[in-house]
C-alpha cells in the first residue's frame, strides 16, 4: 500500500521548545538532539507528541499493518480528539457509499427549524436510512430534499472542499475524502450548523444502528464508551467487483475528551474482510489520538 506523507491540520502545539529550554527542563541532550519522534508517547515532551507526529506515527503503524493482511488496499484516516486532528493518506478520493446518508440527516436537520417541525413520514425515511442503511428511504429523502444540486450545494455549505456529486447523480457514488467525513461527523455532533435539540436527534439515530451494522469505529470503543456511528459499504464496479468499507463515529469516553474518527477503505475482496480492516485500523487509530495532549 501506498500512503502519501502525512498531514495534519495547524496546531498550536506544533512549537517546539530551544535546546535552552530542553536542558532547563532536566532532558538530556542527547534525547533532544534525537528530535521528539524519538519519545513520542513518553514523559519526555511536556505537551506530548505534535499532530504531525502523531500523523506520522498513526501513518506508520497504518502501513505496517496493512502490510499483513497481504492485500492491495487503499486506506484513509481523520482522527479528532477535542482540538486535536490528525491524518493518514487524507487526499485519496474515495467513494461515499452509504457515508453519505449522514450528510442527507444533516440537510434534513438543517432544514427544519426545530425536530418537531419534521413531518413523521420525513423522520422515518431519516431514521431508517440511518439506523438500517435503508437505501430506498435514503433516495426518498434525498430527492425531497432537491437531489443532486442540492447535495452539491450542501458540500459547499458545510466545507467539503474534496467532495463532489457523481456525475449520474447516483448518491451512493458521491466521492469524498477522510477529512470531509469527519466534518461532516462534527456538524452532526457538535454545536455550530445545528442546534442541541437537532444534535441529540442525529445522536439518538447514529447510536442505534442495527446490530448487523454496528462494527468498525464501535472496535475502538472501551466498554463503557458511548457510540455514534455510520457505516458504507458496497462492491464497486471500478474496482472490478472489490469492496469499499467505511465508519465514521464519535467515542464519548467518560471523564476524558472524546474521540471522532472517519475511516475509509478500499480494495478489499468481500465484505467481511472490509469489516476486519476498518476495525483493525479503528482500534490503531484510538490508540495513536490518544496521545494526543489536550
Amino acid at each position: 500500500m501506498t500512503l502519501e506523507a502525512p498531514q495534519a491540520e495547524p496546531s498550536h502545539r506544533s512549537r517546539r521548545p530551544s535546546r535552552r529550554t530542553v536542558l532547563r527542563a532536566g532532558i538530556p541532550a542527547a534525547i533532544a538532539a534525537a528530535g521528539a519522534g524519538a519519545w513520542i508517547g513518553t514523559a519526555a515532551w511536556a505537551d506530548g507528541p505534535t499532530d504531525t507526529e502523531l500523523a506520522l506515527e498513526l501513518t506508520d503503524r497504518i502501513k505496517t499493518y496493512v502490510g499483513t493482511t497481504g492485500l492491495d488496499l487503499t486506506v484513509s484516516v481523520a482522527a479528532a480528539r477535542n482540538n486535536r486532528t490528525i491524518t493518514a493518506n487524507w487526499r485519496r478520493i474515495q467513494d461515499t457509499a452509504s457515508l453519505v446518508k449522514m450528510e442527507i440527516l444533516l440537510m434534513t436537520l438543517e432544514k427544519y427549524a426545530s425536530v418537531s417541525a419534521i413531518p413523521a413520514e420525513k423522520k422515518e425515511w431519516a431514521r431508517t436510512m440511518i439506523t438500517e442503511s435503508h437505501n430506498d428511504n435514503a433516495t426518498k429523502l434525498y430527492n425531497f430534499l432537491g437531489g443532486c444540486s442540492a447535495l452539491s450545494a450542501a458540500h459547499v455549505r458545510y466545507g467539503l472542499k474534496n467532495t463532489k456529486a457523481s456525475a449520474d447523480c447516483r448518491w451512493g457514488l458521491t466521492t469524498t475524502t477522510a477529512t470531509d467525513q469527519l466534518r461532516v461527523l462534527n456538524h452532526l455532533m457538535l454545536p455550530g450548523i445545528l442546534n442541541q435539540e437537532k444534535i441529540n436527534y442525529a445522536r439518538s439515530l447514529m447510536g442505534n444502528v442495527v446490530d448487523s451494522q454496528d462494527w468498525g469505529v464501535t472496535a475502538a470503543a472501551g466498554a463503557s464508551d458511548t457510540v455514534w456511528l455510520k457505516n458504507g459499504w458496497d462492491t464497486r464496479t471500478s474496482l472490478g467487483g472489490l469492496w469499499v468499507a467505511h465508519s465514521v463515529g464519535y467515542i464519548s469516553i467518560p471523564n476524558k475528551h472524546d474521540v471522532r474518527m472517519a475511516i475509509l477503505t478500499s480494495r478489499t475482496p468481500n465484505y467481511a474482510k472490509g469489516v476486519q480492516v476498518v476495525e483493525e485500523v479503528a482500534k490503531l487509530t484510538r490508540t495513536v489520538i490518544m496521545k494526543a495532549v489536550v
